[in-house]
């Protein structure tokens, strides 16, 4: 059986008051794949800004990061880069960490995140 393709926003809007809240799907390196997971992460942050641009954002709105890591042992190489692309960030979002297994045995980290954008 041939699985169904999926349903999903890339990126959800949702304005509040003076606020819009941008719930951005999780994301992989996708065909592009670097291997390290360094170079992976670096990717999907720049896919996730030009997401964010569509909808009048920046990285620096993000309030919230979730990580799915292939190998939790991996975690210090993908702080270390998350750390480069926020460290000017104050304060940098929130963030959780977890190993998963992802959908495909290339994919070693997909990352989802809540933006919020001011009027």
């Amino acid at each position: 059986m041939t699985p169904s393709p999926s349903r999903y926003s890339p990126v959800r809007a949702v304005n509040i008051g003076e606020a819009t809240f941008l719930y951005v799907s999780g994301l992989t390196a996708g065909n592009d794949h670097p291997f390290d997971i360094k170079d992976q992460t670096r990717v999907i942050f720049e896919k996730m800004a030009s997401l964010l641009r569509e909808h009048g954002g920046k990285l620096d709105d993000l309030v919230k990061i979730s990580a799915y890591l292939t190998d939790i042992r991996e975690y210090d190489l993908y702080n270390a880069e998350r750390n480069r692309i926020f460290q000017s960030v104050e304060p940098p979002p929130a963030s959780t960490g977890v190993e998963a297994r992802l959908s495909a045995p290339w994919k070693r980290i997909e990352i989802d995140a809540i933006a919020v954008v001011r009027a």
